[in-house]
């Protein structure tokens, strides 16, 4: 099956929109969900169930997409039956009552005006040009080629764990020279290509890198379509993340904080360049903004508080699947159930929250330690490593927090004397957490810069060692959210801060603060601008661009008539910052003509053919061309990585093997050329390759802006045995 790009994305969409819209007249709620509000949870609900039923597919071994649309389809078949079964009963007698339980505070933000509409249409059609012109990214040894090689594999293979016959068929004694060796620090022996390991046994096995469900996505996406519409599932994400945001603030502050967020979000820099750029970040990002806005819902006390909860729970529960990073987000499920215990706010409904989020987390490790060993225990030493002179500090206050909240959850009566100090103290705490916001910012923003050094790290692909740039971590985010849009969503916070921590904010405060703190202190990737500006896309962005979009509206409605002008002015000048910060992000779309490149390369060879590369590069033409070549293209690839492991003899012999399957044999050289290391065998029908692109550069010290040009070139000769050889 193949469809249009366009097409194909429409497919999804109404893959999740309906079953959602069913889903969602079945708990009655056309009248407390209306225009935006209603296609956003719809299709939300719809693609939260989708994606979760793809990805346990694929864990199992059982994905196809003709499975997945049996699966929809008797999804589709029992909502129908239920909802009409619905319908013939007749309106539901407790409908008003659940109406009139809307709480005034929410109430406001329900109905959608006709300009609203109007202006969302419109902010779609320039979204859709800024979001939807993806980078080819499809080259291997970057996470953003591992993403797509990994979904379309899932798609030809059916599963995320798969068996290699072609890598069993050369055993272990040809792994030390065919495949990479790790280091004995790292939990795999080898990997094939970077981003897939291989543990040696059983014979065969690759376990690919990262969390499932964002590459799942991409596998659905690459069997509707291809490459090109498994591009496309990036910018959708990253739509769908701006609308989650626009909803959110719409829901706490109105219409005009949220369209606010919206604008100010979509200008952004890195929102447009990671839109394009096929990693994990969008999808995180739409994830937990709906998470966001469903939560605040549920807790704030709006109907029916089921499906909140439900959607808040299934949203944060995908996190867990998407990213390993995030799970300090668990703190939220312990915290928010004793909240809702002391306060006497506790009700059986509430379970559709804990118990979806729970499950999937726990699924999420299950997978972690057994379908992604590699991944999930390098991250796990590597996280020792990082906290290591902070082992005994943390332990000792995760037991005392815990030992304390259990205490106060049996007393009762110190309970109320701490809310009461709470209660008392409030103005000075809001106070003082605003001052210490600020003071940090002040900190990160002016002085670390001009006291850090730089110092150099270990990190394997860049010779041994990269520049540690932490000192300069607020100063850089301002390359892209602008000084002054830093400085609005600094003073946004803390004014948020100064007005109270609220129920329907506490995620937001809580998460935003967390990941801006943890991640401006240590940015725990390379410090490759832009890629290294990953960690901020999913919460800390939009944290800071939501606070500034409320300080703006709240000015505009706290300032006398006569002084409006300064929150519209406010308004102005931070989105053309933002817009000029964007420069040169909008127009370059990385390694474009890449896949028609590759296309032509692949047509020079014969279908499941076996390729060895002779590039003995530590990250050479076998892992950048050969990894797409593998996953995308259905050839084998190898990389003679050590000429001295090579043992001849079974090369020899496999290599006869290959031959009696009818299978086509080619050396291919690279930038590094290796000498073909068999006598018996001889090179023929040599032709020559290059495979050109253009990326923005990878600066460690400035904003990039400078284009370079990137080339593999080299030549493919065909193998044949020497008669009498």
């Amino acid at each position: 099956m193949s469809l249009p790009a366009p097409l194909a994305i429409v497919v999804i969409v109404g893959a999740g929109l309906l079953p959602g819209l069913l889903t969602l007249y079945l708990w009655d709620t056309r009248r407390m969900l209306r225009g935006p509000e209603l296609i956003f949870a719809a299709l939300s609900l719809g693609l939260l169930g989708l994606g979760w039923v793809a990805l346990t597919l694929a864990e199992l071994g059982w994905f196809s997409l003709g499975l997945l649309a049996l699966v929809w389809l008797v999804g589709i078949l029992a909502l129908g039956g239920m909802s009409l079964r619905r319908l013939q009963r007749g309106r539901d007698p407790t409908r008003g009552q659940v109406e009139r339980a809307v709480g005034p505070e929410v109430a406001p933000s329900l109905k959608a005006t006709w300009w609203e509409l109007a202006i969302l249409i419109l902010w779609l059609v320039a979204a859709g040009w800024l979001f939807f012109r993806p980078h080819e990214s499809i080259v291997g040894a970057a996470d953003a080629g591992v993403y797509i090689s990994q979904g379309a594999n899932i798609a030809r293979t059916g599963s995320i764990l798969y068996e290699d016959r072609t890598l069993a068929q050369i055993g272990p004694a040809l792994y030390p020279a065919l495949l990479r060796l790790l280091p004995p620090t790292e939990a795999m022996p080898y990997y094939l290509f970077p981003g897939f390991y291989v543990p040696g046994e059983p014979p065969g096995q690759v376990i690919p890198q990262f969390y499932p469900l964002h590459p799942v996505w991409q596998a659905v996406a690459y069997a509707l379509g291809g490459i090109r519409v498994e591009l496309l599932i990036t910018p959708l994400w990253a739509l769908l993340g701006c609308l989650a945001v626009y909803l959110t603030a719409r829901q706490l502050w109105g219409r005009q904080a949220g369209l606010l967020a919206l604008f100010g979000l979509s200008a952004c820099a890195l929102q447009i360049w990671f839109a394009r750029y096929p990693t994990t970040e969008m999808l995180t990002q739409y994830l937990f903004w709906t998470c966001a806005w469903a939560f605040g819902a549920w807790i704030g006390g709006r109907e029916p508080r089921r499906l909140w909860a439900a959607m808040a729970g299934l949203a944060l529960g995908e996190v867990f699947l998407t990213r390993i990073d995030i799970y300090f987000l668990l703190v939220a499920l312990p915290l928010t159930a004793l909240w809702l215990r002391w306060s006497g706010n506790w009700r059986r409904q509430d379970w559709w929250f804990f118990l979806p989020a729970g499950l999937l987390a726990a699924q999420s490790l299950v997978h972690g330690v057994f379908l992604s060993a590699g991944y999930f225990f390098d991250l796990l030493h590597y996280a020792r490593t990082l906290i290591g002179r902070y082992l005994v500090l943390l332990a000792g206050l995760l037991v005392l927090g815990a030992a304390t909240l259990v205490v106060l959850d049996r007393r009762r009566d110190w309970q109320r004397q701490l809310a009461g100090w709470l209660t008392a103290q409030h103005q000075l705490l809001s106070a003082g957490s605003a001052l210490l916001v600020i003071g940090l910012a002040g900190y990160g923003y002016f002085l670390r810069p001009r006291m850090g050094m730089a110092t150099l790290i270990p990190y394997w692909y860049a010779g041994g060692q990269i520049p540690n740039l932490d000192y300069e971590n607020l100063l850089r985010l301002g390359w892209y959210l602008s000084p002054l849009g830093l400085a609005l969503g600094v003073a946004g916070i803390g004014w948020l801060l100064v007005k109270g921590v609220q129920r329907r904010t506490v995620l937001i405060l809580g998460a935003g603060l967390f990941f801006s703190c943890f991640y401006l202190w240590r940015i725990q990737a390379n410090p490759h601008q832009v890629y290294t500006m990953r960690r901020y896309v999913p919460v800390v962005v939009p944290f800071f661009t939501l606070a500034g979009a409320y300080l703006i509206d709240w000015l505009w409605r706290h300032l006398r008539r006569n002084v409006r002008w300064v929150s519209g002015g406010l308004a102005l000048a931070w989105l053309v910052a933002l817009l000029l910060s964007a420069r040169g992000f909008v127009s370059q779309v990385d390694n474009r003509g890449i896949i028609a490149q590759m296309d032509a390369l692949n047509a020079q060879l014969r279908p499941h053919s076996v390729l060895i590369f002779g590039d003995p590069a530590p990250v050479g033409s076998g892992d950048f061309i050969g990894t797409p070549l593998h996953f995308l293209y259905g050839q084998d690839v190898f990389t003679l990585r050590d000429l001295q492991a090579l043992d001849r003899e079974r090369l020899d012999q496999t290599l006869d093997r290959w031959q009696a399957e009818k299978r086509a044999i080619y050396w291919i050289t690279g930038t590094s050329p290796e000498q073909w290391p068999l006598a018996s065998w001889q090179l023929c029908d040599i032709i020559r390759y290059k495979i050109e692109t253009v990326a923005l550069e990878g600066t460690y010290d400035r904003r990039p802006a400078a284009l370079i040009s990137s080339s593999w070139s080299g030549e493919i000769a065909t193998i044949q045995r020497i008669c009498g050889g």
